[in-house]
């Protein structure tokens, strides 16, 4: 029809063939877009149900789309990071001024310095490079913020870590919001290992924020690490499943997590301390029979080998060696080390 048109010299009839051309490609790129956007859905239904399989193959299907490469990025920074990193690359060749590629790009290059010998520095630097840009497009979120505040308290200075740079970071968080820069302010004064400092965060936190879950969690973690055992417990006993953290997007899920998490660490409290060993055992029973586990939470095999460990210093060996034997399967390298110190004891 096209070269009918032009032979005839019909230039009316060259334009109408001109415009049902472009229609043509509207309608098929249109179907081409809204095709991808369900392949992005369906991989977001697949990942919440938890078939990582599917999740990755819908997502591959519309990999032209940077939020389907971020979405491989972050799924396989968990189980490869050699494709995460992959991943992560093509979504910033794609548009490298995309501020959550620039967050998580920051995350994967962070944990690539951490696994790597030869190559830590340069991949410090991409880490670094990416929270500052994340920061510099988004300056008012705070989980970018935090997760510059992290590269600064974390990494050594070689590397790029910077103290005064995280202090910097932690009065712009308190700024945003004062929780959250009560949040970083502990941090900065954790790495500090600046005990008064600390110790008057903490007492503001209770002063202020003995509401909210999030602060009580903190708290207790930071009295285990200072032996302090009976307030640790206190504190940790303290976190509700059903209590939502104040200034804070918070959701059934993240609010379960912070509670069973405190659950754990109320049963490891027990242990450091030889002591409360009853509302220890309690507290991992109800973390091993009722808590989901999810990204960032302890692994039931851990919770067992803890409850091996109470139940060893009861005086209940006979249980105790049967529940130490029932986690043997992990492949958890830590897990099994401490497994294997805990078997010695009963040669």
């Amino acid at each position: 029809m096209l070269l009918n048109a032009i032979r005839s010299g019909s230039y009316h009839s060259f334009i109408c063939v001109l415009k049902r051309i472009n229609v043509l490609f509207l309608i098929v790129g249109l179907s081409f877009h809204s095709s991808a956007y369900a392949d992005l859905i369906k991989g977001d239904v697949a990942l919440a149900a938890g078939d990582l399989t599917e999740a990755i193959a819908f997502y591959q299907s519309s990999e032209h789309d940077i939020e389907a490469k971020i979405k491989l990025a972050s799924i396989w920074m968990n189980r490869d990071l050699d494709s995460a990193e992959d991943w992560i690359e093509k979504a910033r060749k794609q548009n490298s001024e995309h501020a959550p590629m620039h967050f998580l790009r920051g995350q994967i290059m962070g944990m690539q310095a951490s696994n790597s010998i030869f190559s830590a520095l340069s991949y410090a630097s991409k880490s670094l490079e990416s929270f500052e840009k994340a920061v510099a497009l988004a300056p008012d979120n705070v989980n970018y913020q935090n997760g510059l505040l992290s590269f600064y308290t974390q990494a050594p200075g070689i590397a790029g870590g910077d103290m005064d740079k995280a202090k910097s970071v932690a009065l712009a968080i308190a700024a945003l919001d004062p929780i959250e820069g009560l949040k970083a302010n502990i941090m900065v004064y954790s790495q500090l290992d600046d005990q008064e400092g600390l110790n008057a965060l903490l007492q503001k936190g209770l002063t202020e924020h003995s509401d909210d879950p999030w602060f009580m969690f903190t708290a207790g973690m930071i009295k285990q690490s200072q032996q302090e055992y009976a307030q640790a417990v206190g504190l940790l006993s303290q976190v509700s499943k059903n209590q939502e953290a104040k200034n804070e997007e918070s959701t059934d899920q993240t609010n379960s997590q912070r509670y069973y998490s405190a659950q754990y660490q109320i049963g490891k409290t027990a242990i450091l301390a030889n002591d409360f060993y009853e509302q220890g055992l309690n507290a991992l029973n109800n973390y091993i029979d009722n808590a989901l586990i999810s990204d960032g939470m302890t692994g039931i095999g851990w919770a067992r080998l803890r409850k091996a460990n109470i139940i060893e210093a009861l005086g209940d060996k006979t249980a105790a060696y049967q529940l130490y034997m029932s986690i043997a399967h992990h492949d958890d390298k830590q897990l099994k080390k401490e497994l294997k110190q805990a078997l010695k004891r009963f040669r």
